[in-house]
Parts: C-alpha cells; sequence; structure tokens
C-alpha cells in the first residue's frame, strides 16, 4: 500500500481529540473512586473518624482520625484491593486522648442528647440502639476520644437505663464516675431510679445522686386516726421530711400504730411547709378520730375531738402557730367530752343567749326551743356548742333551769356538771319566793340547786288606758295556756302569769275582769263552765301575787264571744283564749 508522503499532517488534530477526551473523562473516573474509597470506609465505622478524601487521577489521599491502628491498617489493605487506586496516601491523625473523658447524655420528653466523648470502639452504635429501645429519638454530638475508663460499656449502659426512669433528665460520666440528676417520671420509677442508684455495682463513691420526685398537682398530704392506727398517705417532697412527719404522727397519736403509704413527689407549696406540716399532725393528736389534710396552701380538720377540744380550740391554735401563706379551709370538729360540762343562759334586756354545750343536735334544738317558748318576751340568742360529755339527765335538768329563769324579769342561769345556779330579779314578791321554794326539787335527781334572787321594785303607777294597753300587750304575744281541757294553768304561761300581774300591780286605782273563752266544739254549758274555770285560775294567780281580789273577778263566756269562725284547728286556738278588761 502506498502512504502519502504527508500523513504527519494529521497528528496534531489526533492527540488534541485525545487529549480532550481524558480531559472531560478523568473528573467523573476520580469522582467515582472517591464515592468507592468513601463507601467502604464507611463499612468499618472503627478505622477512621470523620473521613475526608481527595483524589488526582488514580492517587488518593485519606485524611480524617485515626480510631484503630490496626482497623486503619486493614481497611488501607482492603481499599487497595477493592478499589482502582494507584496510589493510596493515609494523612489520618492519631485520636486524641480526652483528659478527662467526660460523656453526657440528656433526656427532654422524647429525645436524647448525646454529647462529650466515646471510645472508638463500637460504643457509639451501642448507645444509639439502647437508647433508641427506650423509644426515643437520638441527636448525637460526641466526638471519639481516646482515654475511656475500663468500666465505660457498663456505666455508660447504667446511664442509658436512668433516662427510662427521669424526664428531664442528664447524666455525666467523668471517667470513672457518674453524676444523675433528673425528676422522676412517676412515683415507681423514682423509686426504681433510687434503689439502682444506691445498689450500682461501680461503688458509692463512683455515683452522685440528684434525682428529685414526680412533680404532683394538686400537692395533698392527709393522716386519718381511726381504731387505734394514724394513717399516712399523699406526697412529701422528701424522705427526710417523710421520716419527720412519721415521728410527729407517733407522737401525737400517744402510742397508735402509724401506716406510712405516703409518696415523694415534688411540687409542695412555698413558705414553711413543714411548719404547715407539722401544724397539722399536731391538730389531729387532739381528736379521737379524724382526718387533717394539707392541699397545696389550704389545711382541711374534721372528727371528733379529744377531751376539752372544741372547734375554737383548734381555731385558736390555728391563728397563733400556723405559718404564713397557708389557711384553714374547712374546719369541721365536733367537740369531744367536755369537763365540766356547762351550759349558761343570761337574760339582759330583749336577749335570752345560750352559751356552753349541748350533748346532740336534737338536745340542742330542744333547748332552743324551750327558750323560745318559754321566754315568750325575749330573742333567744343561741351561741351552743355540740360536744359530749353531759350528765345523765341534763336536758331535763335544763328545760327545768330555763323555766324557772324564763319567770325571772333578768337574771343568770349557770350548769356545771350536776351544779346548777339560778341569780336574777323576780317580777314580784310572790314568785320570787314560788321560785326559789321549788327551784331545787324540781331538778332531777342527783342535780344540785341553789337560787340567789330579789324582787323587782314595782314601777311607777300606770293609768287605766295605760294599763289595758300593756295587759293586751302581753297577751298578745304569750296568749295563758292550759292543760288539756283542764282548768290548771300550763307550767309554760307562769312567765307570762307573772308579767301580768307585775304589770298589774302598777293599775291600783284599777278593776280588772278575768275573761275566758272556748271554742265552739263540745256542749255550750260545758265550756261555759269550763271558761269560768279557767279566768278564776287566772284571778286566784293574781291574787296570790298581791293584787286585791276585790279588785279583780273572773268571768267565763265559753264560747259565745268568738274572734275567728271555728271552721279550722288554728281559728279555733284564736277562739280559746283569755282577756283581761280594765275597768
Amino acid at each position: 500500500m502506498h502512504l502519502s508522503k504527508k500523513w504527519w499532517i494529521g497528528l496534531p488534530v489526533l492527540f488534541g481529540l485525545v487529549y480532550f477526551a481524558q480531559g472531560a473523562v478523568a473528573p467523573r473516573l476520580e469522582d467515582d473512586l472517591r464515592a468507592a474509597i468513601l463507601s467502604r470506609v464507611a463499612r468499618s465505622p472503627d478505622a477512621i473518624d470523620r473521613p475526608e478524601v481527595r483524589v488526582a487521577g488514580r492517587d488518593v489521599v485519606l485524611a480524617g482520625i485515626s480510631l484503630s491502628r490496626d482497623v486503619k491498617a486493614q481497611l488501607l489493605t482492603t481499599l487497595g484491593v477493592e478499589t482502582p487506586a494507584r496510589r493510596i496516601i493515609d494523612a489520618t491523625q492519631p485520636l486524641s486522648r480526652a483528659t478527662p473523658f467526660v460523656l453526657r447524655l440528656e433526656r427532654r420528653g422524647g429525645k436524647a442528647i448525646i454529647s462529650g466523648n466515646v471510645p472508638p470502639t463500637g460504643a457509639r452504635e451501642r448507645l444509639r440502639a439502647e437508647i433508641a429501645a427506650l423509644g426515643l429519638e437520638v441527636s448525637d454530638s460526641a466526638a471519639y476520644a481516646d482515654g475511656a475508663p475500663q468500666s465505660f460499656p457498663e456505666l455508660a449502659s447504667f446511664a442509658v437505663r436512668r433516662l427510662a426512669e427521669l424526664d428531664p433528665a442528664s447524666t455525666t460520666m467523668t471517667d470513672a464516675t457518674l453524676a444523675v440528676s433528673g425528676e422522676a417520671r412517676s412515683a415507681a420509677d423514682y423509686d426504681k431510679a433510687l434503689a439502682a442508684l444506691k445498689a450500682s455495682p461501680f461503688g458509692e463513691s463512683a455515683v452522685k445522686v440528684a434525682v428529685s420526685p414526680p412533680r404532683v398537682s394538686p400537692y395533698v398530704f392527709s393522716a386519718a386516726a381511726r381504731d387505734g392506727v394514724i394513717s399516712l398517705s399523699g406526697h412529701l417532697p422528701s424522705d427526710d421530711l417523710r421520716k419527720q412527719v412519721v415521728a410527729m404522727a407517733a407522737a401525737a397519736g400517744a402510742g397508735a400504730a402509724v401506716s406510712d403509704a405516703i409518696q415523694l413527689g415534688a411540687g409542695a407549696p412555698a413558705g414553711d411547709f413543714a411548719g404547715a406540716l407539722a401544724f397539722a399532725v399536731g391538730e389531729l393528736g387532739k381528736l379521737s378520730q379524724g382526718k387533717v389534710a394539707v392541699s397545696d396552701g389550704r389545711i382541711i380538720i374534721e372528727g371528733q375531738g379529744r377531751q376539752n377540744i372544741l372547734g375554737e380550740t383548734i381555731r385558736a391554735d390555728a391563728k397563733a402557730r400556723l405559718p404564713s401563706g397557708f389557711e384553714i379551709a374547712r374546719l369541721d370538729v365536733m367537740a369531744g367530752p367536755m369537763t365540766p360540762y356547762v351550759f349558761g343562759a343570761q337574760r339582759a334586756g330583749g336577749d335570752v343567749t345560750l352559751t356552753g354545750y349541748a350533748p346532740d343536735e336534737a338536745v340542742r334544738n330542744r333547748l332552743v326551743e324551750t327558750a323560745r317558748r318559754n321566754f315568750f318576751d325575749a330573742k333567744v340568742v343561741d351561741r351552743l356548742v355540740i360536744a359530749k360529755g353531759a350528765p345523765q339527765n341534763f336536758a331535763e335538768a335544763t328545760d327545768h333551769s330555763l323555766a324557772a329563769l324564763a319567770r325571772l324579769d333578768e337574771g343568770k342561769l349557770a350548769i356545771s356538771d350536776l351544779n346548777i345556779s339560778l341569780a336574777g330579779v323576780a317580777r314580784h314578791q310572790s314568785a320570787r319566793a314560788e321560785i326559789a321554794a321549788s327551784f331545787a326539787d324540781t331538778l332531777p335527781q342527783s342535780f344540785r340547786g341553789e337560787a340567789q334572787l330579789s324582787t323587782r321594785i314595782v314601777g311607777s303607777p300606770l293609768v287605766a288606758s295605760q294599763c289595758g294597753a300593756a295587759l293586751s300587750e302581753l297577751l298578745a304575744k304569750s296568749p295563758i295556756v292550759f292543760v288539756s281541757d283542764d282548768s290548771a294553768i300550763a307550767a309554760e304561761s307562769a312567765p307570762v302569769i307573772d308579767a301580768i300581774a307585775a304589770t298589774a300591780l302598777r293599775c291600783p286605782g284599777a278593776t280588772l275582769e278575768v275573761a275566758a273563752h272556748t271554742d265552739s266544739l263540745g256542749i255550750a254549758e260545758v265550756n261555759v263552765g269550763r271558761s269560768k274555770r279557767r279566768a278564776q285560775a287566772v284571778v286566784d294567780r293574781l291574787a296570790k301575787a298581791g293584787l286585791d281580789p276585790l279588785r279583780i273577778s273572773a268571768v267565763g263566756y265559753g264560747g259565745e264571744r268568738p274572734i275567728a269562725s271555728n271552721d279550722s284547728d288554728e281559728n279555733r286556738a284564736r277562739n280559746r283564749r283569755v282577756e283581761i278588761v280594765v275597768k
């Protein structure tokens, strides 16, 4: 074949094409090589940390932190075999030594944070796996470092387990020591965490604990006394305070067994919480049975008082001893057995004030109603307190004594156990003598009565019109009551009879007609006779009080002069009446 002598003229063009082809392909080949190197390095995480790869042609420079000399050497050999690299230059730096070696694990809700140092022996992967097993999201910014203690794997796993019990939580491993702090997620987690920390296999000096119980709201502590046992429940902020409260309860119970079901919890109210607990438990000791509770800053006390303990006793204690910031929210204490057992009634002005004790609500109501019925012209003020310890027949003795006091214009009744004293001013001399003579005799057996009475001086004289108005006013306040169908005046009408007599004695020039009336039931002649006897009974009482019998007369009208129709019990009761006409 014949070649042209000028064949070389095309060589520059050919060389140019080859040159430009190599320039276009080389960067892509370098990128592929870099990716292959990094992929293989990633499969050996214990060899190089934070690897960097630079490629020039087929020459590779591998930089980063060398985690293990042996693992790295094995990796470099593998890269020379498994990749098209012509030459691999080792530019890695040796692993630095952390002094001290610190690893921090923190929990904030559903997220765990790893920071500080981890050793290059698979520890990072184990930590992440253990944390992920708790259901937590992992954020890892820890750096590899040399110098981890020999106990690192066990100590780190121990710290991870505390993240399951605390939130927020912080664990800091410094060389071979561990500091754990945070708030327990529940009372059970608190107990579990404390038990694990106290029994850690690393020694007491290796683990520092600052763990708080779970936060509680509302914050409630309660103590109840019943059947010889004081039961404690609710929450307290520390075990030391719990021990103090148990001791307080044992002292308050005076020999009672103490059942402790207290749980620890954060969130106790501000202020002197320990002082408020001391007050509450101390007041429980004043109850034979009952309950006290401290709910945030509010205190509840309820139950049955011991001997001589009233609700007011506890209220006074609170005023003197309860720390600032705390208040009595509810106080419902039934008075305990009182000794001496006292009752008092004082009549002054237009009021009759009842003080002291009543054994139960039924007796209290009875005494108040007795007073209102007897003291027809006074307002009854009830200041009685329910309390145990009343002597036998207390209610009967008090009824009789109130009836006697009601006959006085002013006076005072005092009962102390079985001793009763009555002092005051009778409305007239006859009433004074009658009350003084019968007071002790009407009391139930075992009660001792003493009456010290004087007589009211008769007031200024009244003209006939004034006398009539005054008598009508008395009868309007309290009609005279008779025993059933009989003509005997009921004992409850003695006070109004005395008041009528005292008023009539101020009418020296007047003539009085006592007129009695009945309703329309029954036989008319019988009713007239009954009304005549009733009028006469009133006249006899007035004469006994000192009125001139010649100036008073009795008349019975039966049902002849009704003031209301006799078509109802109420109207018939209005028709059964006594009137006094002044002439």
